[in-house]
């Protein structure tokens, strides 16, 4: 994908938002200080407009973020906070069963209830939110990874209980998701999580060390069993 600055400079949507054209402009030219006046200058601004001129702005603006990389040079504290957040969270006021604003509050800001953004997304917008799919997925592969990275010195850090219905869930998702070649890299990732969890419940049942060599002992090809041992050899 293109850097985010590069689509927004280039957006024929550009010129309706002088002072964020500015800001975009300084910020590609390394001109941090700067910037953040003409942003500021530019909240300012939007702390005017209307309803349906906040909703068009983020519109226009998180459908650049969904198609463009390194969204952080755009998306800083100040924008953030605000201004889109309490755009999005007014919107979602004014129009409680529209999906997009608690999509884009789950898939780009990085908040404590963001699961639960992504959840209502999902719920009113079905499968045709698939960044807010693919996001949640991600977030649980993320969450059983914490579980799991030190399972090659015996330490689990996970709840059996809890990992297998995340397990479940996350398969289930991931059936809605339309990309094949995304489906089946998440289904191999789940699944290879599903086999550890499976056998470290096998392996704790008759002991508490040693997770590696029965692994390799049982023919088990996690990677880390095959490195583990590369290296000691």
């Amino acid at each position: 994908m293109v850097n985010i600055l590069t689509n927004i400079l280039k957006s024929d949507r550009l010129d309706e938002y002088p002072l964020f054209q500015k800001f975009c402009s300084l910020k590609e030219k390394g001109l941090r200080k700067e910037s953040f006046k003409a942003l500021s200058s530019f909240i300012d601004e939007a702390k005017t407009w209307d309803n349906n001129a906040h909703q068009k702005f983020a519109c226009w603006l998180f459908a650049l973020f969904e198609t463009s990389d390194d969204i952080h040079h755009v998306l800083v504290h100040p924008l953030e906070e605000e201004l889109l957040k309490p755009l999005l969270k007014g919107w979602m006021k004014s129009n409680p069963e529209d999906p997009r604003p608690y999509g884009w509050y789950g898939v780009f800001f990085n908040t404590e209830k963001r699961v639960d953004y992504l959840h209502n997304a999902l719920r009113l917008g079905g499968s045709n939110e698939q960044l807010s799919l693919l996001t949640l997925i991600d977030i649980n592969l993320n969450a059983l990874w914490y579980s799991f990275h030190h399972i090659s010195e015996d330490l689990y850090l996970g709840d059996i209980k809890d990992d297998t219905a995340l397990i479940i869930k996350s398969l289930q998702l991931n059936n809605k998701v339309e990309c094949q070649q995304t489906r089946n890299s998440n289904n191999e990732a789940l699944n290879y999580y599903q086999d550890l969890l499976n056998d470290w419940v096998l392996f704790t049942e008759k002991q508490s060390k040693g997770f590696i060599e029965w692994c390799e002992n049982k023919g088990r090809n996690y990677h880390w069993v095959k490195s583990y041992y590369y290296e000691k050899h």
